[in-house]
């Protein structure tokens, strides 16, 4: 349960800032061409003399950059954090900034408390899957501006995580509790640039939504109309190819049932990248909730459906969607009536669940032989294990649900053979096994197209070493895919 924040005392959260990160600004690497955006660079100026006049204990710096993930956000866990311009050709221009402990773990507790996927990324965890310790130029650049007029500060520092609206809204939501929690003064500093495809010269050519995403994006805040955030259409948002969108949702989350001023303080795009500056102060009254407002939105995306002819891939994706958008299993006894095939209730078998998204495998999960009372639990059991269980991948959330493609392979039963011959890549799966140990590969899949291929990778699957005395059964599958 969120908590109700509008008797709550606001003083120690002192706002957002939305900035821009050009590193062309920085005068060392600009080398004179920073001129070109002067209506940036003034108008970080001025939210640097907003900083100083706030006096901040911690600014929490959320940056695009970094350490990104596809399922949580990262937060760097350190004493101290450096960066420099090295890959800007400006390694001599660098900072270093004390980390606040307290907040830092305050907010990792109130994240864990939400169930929130997040990474505290340490030395140790760095290290071990090749990540970055380091300010990146999300922080460094706006930090440059601000170090200018006030230093005495410490940070924390957040990469963003490339998750849902609500999601995002809502992990600012537990932003301000930590900051309140602690009772520690804090400004939130939400960095991001708008749209990259302004341009032909820009960095990923021209697209015409690039200025219509900005255009929107400036009147939001302009008009303070921040429910339209999350009314932009996705096709818009890609094309702009902004990387500025999940940061500003975490930060105007912190801002939830709390009326707010804003301040538009400059936009430019001269480099074909649209740069903005805006301040974010919060007021003494309470508002209405936004966070229900989106949710009335995705209420509203629910509702609809996707038409799915086959009636086993209709199975499979909605006992996948009741999981990912209830965490509740769907129930067969609910679902039985939207449904004409008796033989889903009526037969046992081995059924697998294979997830693709964009045409890469997200998630298979299967039986080789029954484990159910029917085909229809087998069905909803597997498809819920596919999404979120399948150790190759996290689990699947809200935002993917409307670009998955499911599949459903019933098995037949298995029948022993005694040699590859026995085989054929495109009729039969295979099942090797090997002292306890079983693997298993589904027929006819991409870019399989040899039977020794098709062996060697069921072993893998099982550990079973390419020396060891295999036992191997083949079967056929009815499959059913769009």
């Amino acid at each position: 349960m969120l908590n109700n924040r509008t008797d709550r005392s606001i003083s120690n959260f002192l706002g957002a800032v939305i900035v821009p990160h050009p590193p062309i600004i920085v005068p060392e690497i600009g080398q004179g061409n920073e001129i070109t955006a002067q209506k940036t660079i003034d108008g970080l100026q001025q939210i640097a003399r907003h900083i100083k006049e706030l006096q901040p204990k911690v600014i929490v710096c959320i940056t695009p950059h970094g350490n990104v993930f596809a399922d949580g956000i990262c937060i760097l866990e350190a004493e101290q954090l450096k960066g420099n311009f090295g890959n800007f050709g400006r390694a001599n221009v660098s900072m270093e900034k004390r980390v606040n402990q307290p907040l830092l773990h305050a907010i990792e507790r109130e994240l864990a408390d939400a169930d929130v996927p997040l990474v505290m990324m340490n030395e140790t965890l760095a290290r071990q899957y090749q990540a970055s310790m380091e300010l990146d130029h999300g922080c460094l650049v706006p930090l440059y501006y601000i170090n200018q007029e006030y230093q005495e500060y410490e940070i924390v520092h957040i990469s963003i995580g490339k998750l849902h609206a609500k999601e995002l809204y809502q992990i600012g939501i537990r932003l301000r509790d930590a900051i309140e929690a602690t009772d520690i003064s804090t400004l939130i500093m939400a960095s991001g640039d708008l749209s990259h495809t302004l341009k032909e010269d820009g960095p990923y050519g021209y697209e015409p939504e690039g200025p219509q995403f900005d255009e929107m994006l400036v009147r939001i805040f302009r008009d303070g109309k921040y429910e339209e955030l999350f009314t932009i259409p996705e096709n818009v948002a890609e094309s702009a190819a902004t990387c500025a969108m999940e940061s500003i949702i975490m930060a105007v989350g912190a801002f939830e049932g709390t009326k707010l001023e804003t301040k538009l303080i400059s936009y430019e795009g001269p480099f074909g990248v649209g740069y903005m500056n805006a301040i974010m102060i919060p007021l003494h009254q309470e508002a209405n909730s936004l966070l229900q407002s989106i949710e009335r939105q995705l209420h509203g995306m629910r509702n609809q459906p996707i038409e799915i002819q086959d009636e086993y891939i209709r199975l499979a994706r909605a006992a996948i969607e009741k999981y990912v958008w209830d965490q509740q299993e769907l129930q067969w006894s609910e679902y039985r009536e939207s449904t004409t095939v008796s033989r889903l209730e009526q037969e046992q078998a081995g059924v697998f669940v294979s997830i693709h998204k964009h045409g890469q495998l997200r998630g298979c999960i299967g039986t080789i032989q029954a484990t159910t009372e029917n085909l229809a639990s087998e069905i909803i059991r597997n498809a819920i294990a596919a999404a979120t269980e399948d150790p190759r991948f996290v689990p699947i959330r809200i935002q993917e649900l409307e670009h998955l493609e499911v599949k459903v392979d019933i098995l037949h039963p298995s029948e022993r053979i005694e040699s590859l011959s026995q085989l054929d890549v495109k009729k039969y799966g295979v099942i090797v096994e090997s002292k306890g140990r079983r693997g298993l590969l589904l027929p006819n899949l991409a870019g399989i197209d040899e039977v020794a291929e098709q062996v060697a990778i069921a072993r893998e699957k099982a550990g079973i070493g390419e020396s060891e005395v295999i036992v191997m059964y083949r079967f056929e599958v009815e499959r059913h895919e769009l």
